[in-house]
């Protein structure tokens, strides 16, 4: 064990305070001793730092167990040792419920003494392996959920609480930095007035500012020992605070990159103040905070990355699904209309947004397939022949088949959808023949919404029907080729359908009207 622990000795008798430092000093410990209880804590709340407490049971004023309690609410991790002459089984219980490890008897045994340090020391070890474990383990979990979201907003709550949390403090914020990396604005805060949110400071007027344009961690355990700091603190009413950068993680040859698009080598500031019982944060509390802001930027970075990607993801999808209609002759504002209708049903029908959205995103590929379709058959204005009406329908399985190999949630639901949206609710639809609830919900809702708009556009092989028509013909078809209890949602909402086509009209083609 390393000799520079220190260790606290206790004891109201001078004799026994003189021989205990004699013989750890010989051992090679720094020994600090203490006439009494009330000095011994004072040493303690002055920051002292000790590893073992040595203190006797029988003392005045206070004695040996209030000294363990009270000095233990300072110091958790302190290892107390008891000094008695008069063991009994009362004061051994007592001892043992306010934290003493040990105990020695007087006279001293020389073996005894050593034997008890040895003991505390390796107790201590332990107790400090143990909090270290469990600090790692917990910044773990922090990073395994920090690395789940994909939302912005709720990922910089989360890391601003679980830094609060982890450095046991009481007020915080997050402030983003503009993209020309000039401003700062107040993206999450906790503890402070919900008017500060969204609050915009410019770099140079605030500590935030320093830490970001610096790409440096700051502590400050007392701004008055700071003063060039007292200039950007007019809104902190505590002395002592953290603010760490979340930066962009980069290679040396990302770095120009970053720099010539003038990308700012900060995404955003961490800052936290207000420990609780008023103590002052420490080296400790910055390393903590700093890992929370290294995994906090790299899922930053992730999410934005992931917009971007969903953003070009839309694009191509719509793109694509623009392309098969224009090739079929139909407008680019069907697979627009056909989406917004899917997406309302979805949310009428009671899917949860965000898969609804899905829906939304993925049913502009339906069609995706009759790139695999002869334009002769495809186009045909004149009514098909049965084999070419079976060429048509395998345009089910060719999109399926070219959207399945994809991992992405909106390209497997693509991928559904252009396999079973001419599944029928009766059984009789293809190209499996599915009925029923053995339909996927996302293939049920894109069959209406899909049929709907078609029937009310022009199209080489016929005229647009009129609403009354377009009416009939689903409760015609109710049960049959379509979901009955999706058809009566769909139709209880007509008026946001109806004002969905109006936002998407047919382009020189006679349009639909209720």
């Amino acid at each position: 064990m390393p000799k520079e622990d220190r260790i606290l000795v206790v004891d109201d008798e001078i004799v026994i305070r003189e021989l205990m430092y004699d013989i750890l000093s010989d051992e090679g410990f720094s020994v600090a001793i203490s006439p009494n209880g009330k000095a011994a804590l004072d040493l303690l709340r002055e920051g002292e730092s000790f590893v073992v407490l040595f203190t006797d049971i029988m003392m005045p004023e206070m004695d040996g167990i209030a000294l363990i309690r009270e000095a233990r609410k300072i110091d958790p991790n302190l290892v107390p040792i008891v000094m008695t002459g008069y063991a009994t089984l009362e004061t051994a219980r007592a001892a043992v419920k306010e934290g003493a490890y040990d105990y020695v008897l007087k006279p001293f045994n020389l073996s005894e003494v050593k034997l008890a340090v040895s003991n505390a020391l390796e107790r201590r070890r332990l107790i400090t392996e143990n909090t270290r474990l469990l600090e790692i383990t917990e910044l773990f979990k922090i990073s395994e959920s920090i690395a789940s979201i994909r939302n912005e907003k709720t990922l910089l709550d989360f890391i601003l609480r679980a830094s609060l949390e982890r450095v046991d403090a009481r007020r915080g914020s997050i402030m983003l930095v503009s993209e020309d990396g000039r401003r700062l604005e107040v993206a999450s805060s906790i503890g402070l007035p919900h008017v500060h949110l969204g609050a915009v400071a410019e770099l140079d007027n605030s500590i935030s500012g320093w830490v970001a344009k610096n790409v440096q961690p700051l502590l400050v355990q007392d701004i008055k020992s700071a003063p060039e700091f007292l200039p950007k603190s007019r809104q902190l009413r505590d002395d002592s605070f953290v603010s760490v950068p979340l930066e962009r993680k980069s290679s040396p040859s990302d770095e120009a990159a970053i720099a010539s698009i003038g990308r700012p080598r900060v995404m955003a500031v961490l800052n936290v103040t207000e420990k609780r019982g008023g103590q002052r944060f420490t080296e400790s509390d910055l390393k903590t905070l700093s890992i929370i802001a290294n995994h906090g930027a790299a899922a930053l970075e992730n999410v934005r990355l992931f917009k971007d990607i969903e953003e070009a993801q839309r694009e191509i999808v719509f793109t694509l699904g623009e392309i098969v209609e224009t090739r079929s002759r139909e407008t680019g504002n069907h697979v627009k209309r056909v989406a917004e209708y899917s997406k309302l049903l979805a949310v009428k029908c009671g899917l949860h947004p965000s898969e609804a959205e899905i829906v939304r995103l993925a049913t502009p590929l339906h069609d995706i397939g009759k790139v695999g379709v002869p334009d002769a058959v495809l186009n045909k204005p004149a009514r098909l022949s049965r084999e070419e009406y079976e060429i048509i329908k395998t345009h089910t399985q060719i999109g399926y088949d070219m959207l399945k190999v994809s991992k992405g949630r909106v390209l497997q639901a693509a991928a559904i959808i252009a396999l079973q949206h001419h599944e029928h609710y009766d059984g009789n639809g293809y190209p499996l023949g599915l009925s029923g609830r053995n339909i996927h919900i996302y293939g049920r809702i894109t069959c209406i919404a899909d049929v709907f708009d078609a029937l009310g556009a022009d199209r080489v092989y016929k005229q647009a029907w009129t609403f009354q028509q377009i009416m009939d013909y689903f409760c015609e078809q109710r049960g049959r080729q379509f979901d009955p209890e999706l058809v009566d949602v769909f139709f209880d909402n007509i008026e946001e359908v109806v004002a969905i086509r109006g936002a998407f009209p047919e382009q020189d083609i006679h349009a639909v009207s209720a």
